[in-house]
């Protein structure tokens, strides 16, 4: 008895080593002080009415059993659509189950897109700026209804988008989910 204790009691101290070790060597973790006024970035609400009806992360067997990987905003077709941050227009195209899109990017490995499109205002090479009119919401690829699916990316994997619009830094996007990471790649 006494010695599966001490065996117990062993591992569980060089556990305890372990981790203390990783979390010398791990990169300090985000703050959430916001930065100053003058460091933030300028962002935007990707439409005039914000009615969410699926979240980024969101499990369902219409996504093919995946995780969400936007933010969905519902909308009548044809409601204007605005870029969330400035940028350059890096695509404009129809992808697949994405209907017609927009990929603006905004520097720094972080990139938006907007599908769904019903049209777009905007072509690849444009510069664009917060709260600028960049295309009009609609039904386009596999969707239910009128709405806009916002992806903000970090290198090309998603990560949440209320973050990036919602948090104590407005514009600056968090780490992808380890999901996200198996799925695109970090």
């Amino acid at each position: 008895m006494v010695d599966i204790f001490v065996v117990r009691m062993i591992r569980a101290g060089l556990f305890a080593l372990l981790l203390t070790t990783l979390a010398a060597f791990s990169p300090p973790s985000a703050q959430a002080d916001p930065l100053p006024r003058e460091r933030m970035a300028e962002i935007a609400m990707p439409t005039s009415l914000v009615k969410l009806s699926a979240k980024f992360g969101e499990g369902g067997s219409y996504w093919g059993g995946t995780p969400h990987s936007g933010l969905d905003f519902d909308g009548d077709t044809g409601a204007a659509i605005f870029a969330v941050a400035d940028g350059i227009v890096r695509e404009v195209s129809i992808r697949g189950t994405y209907g017609r899109t927009i990929t603006i990017n905004h520097g720094d490995g972080l990139a938006s897109m907007y599908a769904h499109l019903s049209s777009t205002d905007v072509k690849a090479g444009d510069q664009v700026s917060a709260g600028d009119r960049i295309a009009r919401m609609g039904a386009t690829g596999k969707v239910s209804g009128s709405h806009l699916h916002l992806e903000i990316q970090v290198r090309g994997v998603p990560t949440d988008p209320y973050d990036f619009l919602l948090a104590a830094n407005p514009g600056s996007a968090s780490a992808p989910p380890a999901w996200a990471c198996r799925m695109y790649g970090c």
